[in-house]
């Protein structure tokens, strides 16, 4: 890698279409004792080099998420060296939590598409602070896609290219076979994907026919906004692939249902769980209190 670029991590958690049907999210479910789906993503995307992790959950998952997955984590690669000073050395990748907008919810909200809304509102708030911390890369990891996360210590420097994007494969089928398989996409590709849906979706009125200045008709109602069922195959299918990475894992699972989550847990394969200082909850601590003592509390 010739050049250093600021990648963010983006982990999709709303309008997955839960089947598991529990009391509590889906992506609570453990892989390994005491290591969950989403515990699984934040510490997949800290492997692969983001500096920043970007969870989309709307506000009725977001609460609980952030109570057991915190504010930040360590990115693993440096939190392991052993060096003079090691300790001030680590490094601290922040996690933020944003929802869906209310403008998209039932009307282009697939689960694809909040990966696409999580990109988007990285680029928007880096933006407001400065140019030097806007993301120039994108990397989506699904929570119930069980691998080997650790083989992405050694595929870090092509995750972090800066030119070209990477796949990761099973059976020679990427995302864009419809397999929850993490990527790499850049700006100019999430702009490509999100007019495509645009574009492909339908609206609340027929399209106008010759000599209509307005719409009249309206489509019935379950063929409105057909944004809503797009697969991940269809959101992201405008991503390039020209001179791209792709790496053939040994092993996958899509634990994304009942079925194929007992066939994960009922195989050889596994996912081991990291050390506690890289799953546990940080929080930033408050540095001062603004509110002010009155006469009663001297």
């Amino acid at each position: 890698m010739s050049k250093h670029i600021h990648m963010a991590g983006i982990i999709p958690l709303a309008n997955y279409e839960d089947t598991f049907d529990l009391k509590y999210p889906w992506c609570l479910l453990p892989l390994d004792g005491g290591f969950s789906m989403i515990q699984k993503s934040v510490f997949e995307c800290a492997l692969a080099g983001c500096q920043t992790i970007w969870i989309v959950a709307n506000d009725d998952m977001a609460p609980i998420i952030r109570k057991i997955i915190g504010e930040w984590t360590y990115d693993p690669v440096y939190y392991y060296r052993k060096e003079k000073f090691y300790k001030d050395k680590r490094k601290e990748i922040p996690i933020y939590y944003v929802p869906v907008h209310p403008k998209d919810r039932d009307r282009r909200d697939s689960y694809g598409w909040s990966a696409l809304y999580g990109m988007h509102s990285a680029w928007y708030v880096a933006s407001r602070l400065s140019k030097w911390v806007i993301p120039e890369k994108y990397y989506i990891s699904f929570p119930h896609s069980a691998f080997n996360i650790y083989s992405l210590r050694s595929m870090r420097s092509d995750i972090l290219h800066h030119e070209n994007n990477f796949f990761l494969s099973h059976e020679d089928q990427t995302v864009k076979d419809n397999k929850y398989l993490p990527f790499t996409m850049f700006g100019e590709d999430f702009k490509m994907c999100r007019r495509y849906v645009n574009k492909e979706t339908t609206h609340t009125y027929y399209d106008l026919k010759d000599g209509e200045k307005y719409p009249s008709k309206k489509l019935p109602v379950q063929e409105r906004w057909s944004a809503r069922k797009f697969d991940i195959k269809t959101v992201f299918s405008q991503v390039d692939e020209t001179n791209s990475k792709t790496h053939e894992l040994d092993w996958f699972w899509d634990a994304g249902d009942w079925e194929g989550y007992r066939q994960y847990m009922a195989s050889n394969n596994f996912i081991q769980r990291p050390s506690d200082n890289l799953t546990a909850p940080h929080k930033h601590i408050i540095l001062c209190n603004t509110q002010e003592k009155t006469f009663h509390d001297q």
